[in-house]
């Protein structure tokens, strides 16, 4: 088997799984999950304001960040 071949193998192998991977995601026996999934970002079960998450997640970063900093500079 030359290269050419087992590239043309390679490229139909990509194909399929991309095609498996598209139906799988249009599938409708998927959909209710998929929705499910695409609101769990907008649950709130933690008991707090969601400012609060926001807040605590926007601090996590800038500390996060901070610390990055630090290191480059050590």
């Amino acid at each position: 088997m030359n290269t050419g071949i087992l590239q043309g193998i390679g490229t139909v192998l990509a194909m399929a799984a991309f095609i498996g991977v598209c139906v799988w995601a249009w599938s409708s026996k998927n959909k209710q999950r998929f929705d499910e999934a695409a609101q769990l970002p907008f649950m709130n079960d933690l008991g707090t304001d969601s400012s609060d998450v926001r807040s605590s997640g926007t601090n996590k970063i800038k500390n996060s960040q901070e610390d990055q900093g630090r290191q480059n500079h050590e």
